[in-house]
């Protein structure tokens, strides 16, 4: 006899399937199951027990969760709104609450078997060019290669066919294996016999008797009764060795004689901190709060006590203190025997907040993040589920953390538009399914920052938030002063040197002399944007992608940022054959290389760091960065917007911005915005002691912006009506909610047919919706796929939930897929879109 359940796959298909499972097992929602999907083998959830027999249902390959299920009813109720809202499947939002290390699946390798003769091979070639192309590319490989590598080799969507019509023929052979199953770290570890430990006359004598035949053994097995009575744990093989002061052989010596016993054990894989610390000398709980801040934790504490949803702003300047909200947050937390989540918008932000956490609260909390090996993950989730750690801190993956009875959940930087997920689906925002978790689970939310994203300003100004504010830095240090300095009117007196002003120039060689640390903030990597011929003006782009190409001088390659392509520097124009190409504009590589050389003519050679993402893609190397300058070991951190926030360090007492014009005028709605949050945000990191006052010289050619006005005030108020109300006229969030349905194809004329047939099949005559377009964007092809884009407007004052904008898109989708889908265009749907055009 068999049950039957409904799962959940993580596929692009909006429906649950049905499995048999044997009557033995006790299924439950949430657990994961190994089902048997085309051919293919993957990992499904249950999200449905007891459901009606089905005479076509397969059986499940594996039970992974017999005992308790790895999603939480919660984060199952969750992942169902997202599915709902974000309008993707049940199966892509599950997937992304469960680590890859806990969704094993089956793969496939192809091997060639028989290689044809050239006659076959010639034969093949004409009339089935695609398996020629196939079976040359095997032949170089003496192991089995993946599907996934021969679909990137040929560049092409699918060659299922084309591999299974080779296997009929005896070419090649499938290869398919079940892989991904997370797995637990062991180790040796040893301790004294607690017959020995319990006896102190029988560990006596056993010394005496050692000390006259082997005084080695007796030195070792004293040194390690001595700890293991203190400490009463399990010592790893190496610390034991350490411990004992002396070799392997001894310790085995005591192991085959019974004094020591050796236990194979879990071991660990999550970090616990270690010399590099960036976290204060004693806790931060010690601190004194100021009355703002104990009024701000008082609300937030009263909220808990109550045991309801609520949803707090915490809206505070720079350097308010805002951390310090947090942890006594956490501790009432804590106390009340509850869980904690703080998300953060960027992995830059860990380094320095973990050490401060867990500073304050100890192994009680844990990273998770995607920089973490996949062991390190593994074994964080496990202490998650098991109830071993009670705070989490990671990014918007981390919502998803197995936390029992959550209490609290922590968005720091609410306004970084790096919470919203853009591809794969399901395209969520981390923020606003924060808030729904919080509603879920009765949980408390805090969305904190120093410049509030317009959409949550607004939704505290009209009640649906609760809004805290800290006006004032702690600790009596002041805001910094900022001076903006006019481009154009540098070049015209000739003061500039290279791209920098006087100005800025003159304030990095003060704080050299004085010892003091520098932050400049160009947010663009590589050397240059772009090499261009001064003869006909000709500029390299990327083959597969409608970009210029980005020079990046330290390893003398040309490389795309979009599709991650690399190529060799030209040593010529390729259009009119001159032999010189010019670096055009500047990346923080050739910030870094101009301001090394014009310091040296002031006779100073400081140490200059970048951080960026090419800086700092080794593991630990951000942290070691950040170490360094944080104790003086580097003079001046260059870097893009990942120094912008976040980092506390008091050593900082001038911030230069180098460009701030670059992202002000993309075309974007909402470039002024982040313009304005980034400039206050990196003006934020100087002077953050009383002892040391800080300022800010910002480089703009357009210093009448009132973004740039506004930051330079530090007036988030004046800087808020005024977009709000050019919101409110353009009707933009957060009177509308926004849809991009985004095209593509390797064939630009039938992308372009069917964005029209979509755009044609949306519902017409309805004040709630609008729809505009198709249009090309500003990058028209990206990995070498043609681009189109439909805007959807949704009006939040006729259509509040949004119920009325979904069934608009899901009407025209069905339409869509039923006359026009095919294989070679792709669809996805951006609901609350953060892309620009």
């Amino acid at each position: 006899m068999s049950q039957y359940v409904n799962v959940a796959v993580p596929l692009p298909m909006r429906k649950v399937f049905t499995y048999r499972i044997p009557d033995e097992y006790q299924p439950q929602c949430g657990a994961r199951v190994l089902v048997p999907f085309g051919n293919k083998v993957i990992t499904g959830i249950i999200v449905e027990v007891n459901v009606a027999p089905h005479p076509e249902a397969k059986p499940i390959v594996e039970l992974l969760d017999e005992t308790q299920p790895a999603i939480l009813p919660a984060v199952l109720e969750l992942t169902r709104w997202m599915a709902d809202y974000y309008l993707c499947s049940w199966g892509e939002a599950l997937a992304v609450a469960l680590p890859r290390e806990l969704a094993p699946q089956s793969v496939v390798r192809v091997r060639i078997v028989r290689y044809p003769t050239a006659e076959e091979l010639d034969l093949m070639r004409r009339r089935a060019p695609k398996r020629a192309h196939l079976l040359e590319i095997l032949k170089q490989h003496t192991e089995p290669v993946t599907i996934a590598y021969l679909e990137q080799q040929l560049q092409s969507e699918s060659i299922t066919a084309q591999l299974d019509a080779l296997e009929e023929l005896g070419y090649i052979e499938l290869l398919r294996s079940i892989e991904g199953k997370a797995s637990l770290r062991t180790e040796r570890y040893v301790a004294v016999a607690p017959e020995l430990l319990l006896n102190p006359d029988q560990l006596e004598h056993t010394l005496e008797a050692l000390e006259r035949r082997a005084p080695k053994q007796a030195a070792a097995l004293q040194s390690l009764s001595q700890y293991c009575a203190r400490h009463r744990e399990l010592l790893p093989w190496k610390q034991a060795i350490e411990i004992a002061g002396t070799s392997s052989a001894v310790l085995k010596a005591l192991i085959a004689q019974g004094f020591v016993q050796q236990v194979i054990g879990e071991h660990s894989r999550l970090e616990q901190g270690g010399e590099l610390s960036l976290a204060p000398e004693r806790s931060e709980l010690e601190l004194p709060l100021t009355d703002e801040q104990e009024h701000a934790v008082a609300r937030i504490t009263e909220a808990l006590m109550a045991g309801k949803a609520k949803t707090f702003l915490l809206h505070g300047i720079t350097g308010s203190g805002k951390t310090l909200v947090y942890m006594h947050a956490l501790r009432a937390v804590l106390e009340a025997g509850k869980t904690a989540l703080v998300l953060v918008p960027e992995i830059s932000l860990t380094p320095q907040l973990i050490d401060r956490f867990r500073n304050a609260f100890g192994t009680a909390i844990v990273a998770f993040h995607s920089r973490m090996s996949a062991g390190e993950r593994y074994d964080a989730w496990r202490a998650m589920r098991r109830g071993q750690v009670r705070i989490v801190l990671g990014p918007r993956s981390a919502l998803f953390s197995p936390l029992q009875d959550l209490g609290l959940i922590i968005v720091d930087e609410e306004h970084e538009s790096s919470y919203k997920q853009e591809s794969p689906p399901p395209r969520y925002h981390g923020r606003d399914a924060a808030v729904v978790r919080g509603h879920i689970e009765q949980a408390v939310v805090v969305l904190g920052s120093a410049t509030p994203s317009i959409e949550s300003m607004y939704n505290a100004a009209t009640g649906k938030y609760h809004l805290l504010e800290l006006s004032h830095r702690a600790d009596g240090a002041t805001l910094p002063t900022i001076r903006v300095v006019d481009i154009r009117q540098e070049r015209k007196s000739g003061t500039l040197n290279g791209r920098f002003s006087q100005q800025l120039l003159q304030a990095i060689i003060t704080r050299l002399q004085r010892k003091e640390g520098v932050l400049l903030l160009h947010n663009r990597r590589g050397f240059a944007p772009r090499l261009e011929c001064p003869e006909c003006g000709h500029i390299p782009h990327c083959s597969s992608c409608n970009v210029a190409l980005t020079y990046h001088k330290r390893t003398e390659q040309l490389r795309c940022h979009y599709c991650g392509r690399a190529y060799r520097v030209p040593d010529h124009c390729s259009q009119c054959g001159n032999p010189t190409m010019e670096a055009i504009g500047a990346g923080t590589q050739r910030i870094e290389e101009e301001l090394s050389a014009l310091l040296k003519q002031h006779a100073l050679e400081p140490v200059i760091a970048r951080v960026d993402t090419d800086a700092t893609a080794a593991k630990g190397s951000l942290r070691r960065i950040l170490h360094d300058f944080a104790h003086g070991r580097i003079d001046i951190l260059v870097g893009t917007q990942m120094i912008a926030k976040g980092l506390d360090i008091g050593r900082v007492t001038l911030v230069g911005v180098v460009n701030t014009d670059m992202q002000l005028y993309i075309p974007d709605f909402r470039a002024a915005e982040r313009t304005f949050q980034l400039l206050v945000q990196v003006a934020g990191r100087a002077g953050r002691r009383a002892e040391q006052p800080g300022e800010v010289i910002i480089q703009t050619a357009h210093p009448e912006h009132t973004a740039i006005k506004c930051a330079k005030l530090y007036r988030y108020d004046l800087f808020y009506n005024d977009e709000l109300q050019e919101r409110r006229e353009a009707h933009y969030p957060p009177f509308a909610r926004l849809v991009l349905v985004e095209f593509s194809s390797t064939d630009p004329e039938q992308v372009e047919r069917h964005a029209q047939a979509f755009a044609h099949y949306m519902p017409r005559g309805s004040n709630a919706v609008t729809t505009l377009g198709p249009v090309r964007p500003t990058v028209d092809r990206i990995k070498g796929r043609y681009r189109r884009v439909v805007l959807v407007k949704g009006d939040r004052q006729l259509d509040p939930g949004g119920a009325e904008l979904r069934r608009a898109l899901l009407s025209a989708w069905s339409a869509y897929n039923e006359r026009h889908a095919s294989s070679s265009v792709r669809l996805s749907i951006d609901v609350d879109t953060q892309s620009s055009l």
